[in-house]
């Protein structure tokens, strides 16, 4: 057609304005999951409805055993029986190593465990790997909407015999011409489902024989603008930007992901730390034991010539020789903690296969901690990985459910394309008659299919909405799970804080008991083996008062790591900071 009429200009700023909103920047999301956050607020009022409305900040809190104000005066005796933490630093006697020497000793407090963890771990490592895949994911597939340079030559020479009509031509006419040509164009998907071309076209063309042919040889330009688009099925950006928001969540997700490792590695190492504590000091009571043991065992023995009989003198010996056995199983939890430990370190300097001896520098701590029920189930809710992973998980599926019911509708689609042609002799000539838009084709089209019944497009919406609700269901058990997680964790705290003080209560009462039966000791004209076989029996007492206080400390302690890691705060507690760039932001 020839002209530029107002049709044709009508036609082209449609397609102008299409193509500029349909190619508008991907990277301008939709406000994230906010509807799903009022959900995860609605699941969280239903959990703590029966709650008080105000829940102020308390301390957790233990009676006085009565026994403190009954020894008080005796205190510092008591204390120095039996074993004693401080016997479980370095130098403990643990034997010898695979190696068949000495272990060497390293000191190691928590915050340098703590430290050394934190960047070295293997799982954490791959964590951190993983949470690279995801972005490189998500960069792909925010390059679907990137243009496309697309560019091409061809030579075409044609030789063909033709009818000779009326007899005007010779006998040995043929149609011949050759012809080079050479495009260029940029070819770009839109946010809308659509696809948009802009191409060039030079063409030079030669006809034989040249005197039947004007403007021969010729050029010929063309310029075309042509868009595809799906009207109904296929359309829109929530259809069409679907696998880049899945990609996003799935970055998110292992975001997440990364953060729960982080924190279960806090929590473990510092729950292996304090074990390891524990694992020593239970070598310091079964040495104790021993040592106490053997001067009973020497007293029988010195006696066997009086009032000792051999079943009494064998019974003492067995007690000893049990006490030793306990000794090696001790030394044993020790080495098989510091390789634990060692595992979740791999710090260079600190190799598993390395059989240096690792000496904790630090105790647990008795101090009360000041919690508000309700203000850790609300921080648990904001900040715990898993509530965050089960609620990625329902915008997924809400994504997924819009692309399913898009999918039911018809096929329509709108094909419109428009070309301006120039052609003259000269290169430069034909350029200069297609801006003058002299000659101008045009094609618009419509296309539409729909299947018959449409059974499995309704299918794949049924099943997006079921999936749905199964993601609201997850998030709202990982919501529960949570508030369990974080009150069992909190009547943990209670409980082992409360049980400190009563297993040192136990412990003084023990030693108290102890110190009577030496007491006695030096009064009774005789030890009688009756009485040697008690005093073997407080000892034991007294050696597990003081396992049993040190194991309720690290419960306390382990409990509160556990609280942490609960409530989705243990970085921040443990002072690590996670540090992720967003490849949206950073324009990678």
């Amino acid at each position: 057609m020839q002209g530029s009429g107002p049709f044709q200009r009508l036609v082209l700023a449609g397609m102008i304005a299409l193509v500029a909103w349909g190619c508008s920047t991907p990277e301008e999301d939709r406000p994230e999951l906010q509807g799903l956050r009022r959900s995860m607020d609605a699941a969280v009022t239903r959990e703590l409805a029966k709650a008080p409305e105000s829940d102020p900040l308390k301390p957790v809190t233990r009676p006085t055993p009565e026994v403190f104000a009954e020894l008080q005066e005796r205190r510092a005796q008591l204390d120095a029986m039996g074993p004693q933490i401080s016997k479980a630093g370095a130098g403990l006697e643990l034997g010898v190593d695979l190696y068949g020497k000495a272990y060497p000793e390293v000191m190691l407090s928590l915050q340098d465990a703590m430290r050394m963890a934190v960047k070295n771990n293997l799982g954490v490592q791959g964590s951190r790997l993983q949470q690279g895949v995801t972005q490189a994911e998500l960069v792909a597939a925010q390059a679907a909407f990137d243009a496309n340079f697309v560019a091409g030559t061809q030579g075409n020479f044609s030789n063909q015999p033709t009818q000779n009509f009326g007899g005007f031509l010779p006998s040995d006419f043929s149609n011949q011409f050759k012809q080079w040509s050479f495009s260029s164009g940029i070819q770009s998907a839109t946010v809308t489902g659509g696809t948009f071309n802009v191409g060039m076209e030079s063409t030079y063309s030669k006809l034989y024989p040249e005197n039947l042919y004007s403007n021969n040889p010729a050029w010929i330009n063309s310029l075309q603008v042509g868009l595809s688009q799906p009207l109904l099925r296929g359309f829109g950006t929530d259809v069409n930007m679907a696998q880049i928001r899945l990609a996003r969540n799935n970055d998110r997700r292992s975001l997440q992901q990364l953060r729960q490792s982080l924190l279960n590695l806090c929590r473990d190492v510092e729950v292996n730390y304090w074990q390891l504590v524990q694992a020593r000091q239970r070598v310091v009571s079964a040495q104790w034991l021993v040592r106490v043991g053997v001067e009973v065992r020497d007293v029988l023995a010195k006696r066997r010539a009086f009032d000792t009989t051999q079943a009494q003198y064998a019974d003492a010996v067995a007690k000893v020789e049990d006490r030793k056995s306990q000794v090696i199983r001790a030394q044993r939890d020790v080495t098989a903690a510091v390789d634990r430990m060692k595992v979740l370190l791999n710090d260079p300097s600190l190799p598993v296969g390395d059989e240096t001896m690792i000496v904790p520098t630090d105790f647990m701590v008795d101090q009360a901690l000041v919690f508000s029920l309700r203000d850790a189930i609300s921080t648990a809710v904001e900040q715990s990985p898993t509530i965050t992973q089960a609620l990625l998980g329902v915008d997924d599926a809400s994504i997924r459910q819009v692309v399913a019911d898009n999918g039911r509708l018809p096929n329509l689609n709108l094909n419109a394309q428009m070309q301006y042609n120039g052609l003259e002799q000269g290169y430069g000539d034909s350029w200069q008659e297609l801006a003058e838009a002299g000659f101008v084709n045009y094609l618009v089209g419509l296309s539409f299919s729909q299947p018959i019944g449409n059974r499995a497009p309704e299918a794949n919406y049924r099943r997006a909405r079921l999936q749905r609700s199964q993601a609201v269901l997850a998030y709202r058990s990982a919501v529960q799970n949570s508030i369990f997680s974080v009150k069992d964790a909190l009547r943990g705290v209670d409980a082992q804080y409360r049980l400190i003080e009563q297993t040192r209560a136990y412990r003084l009462a023990q030693a108290e008991n102890l110190r009577a039966l030496l007491v006695d000791e030096q009064t009774i004209a005789t030890l009688t083996p009756e009485f040697l076989a008690l005093k073997f029996q407080r000892q034991q007492e007294l050696a597990s008062a003081q396992v049993q206080e040190i194991q309720s400390l690290v419960d306390y302690n382990s409990s509160i790591s556990q609280l942490w890691n609960a409530m989705g705060t243990g970085l921040q507690m443990n002072r690590v900071e996670l540090q992720v760039s967003d490849p949206v932001e950073s324009g990678q």
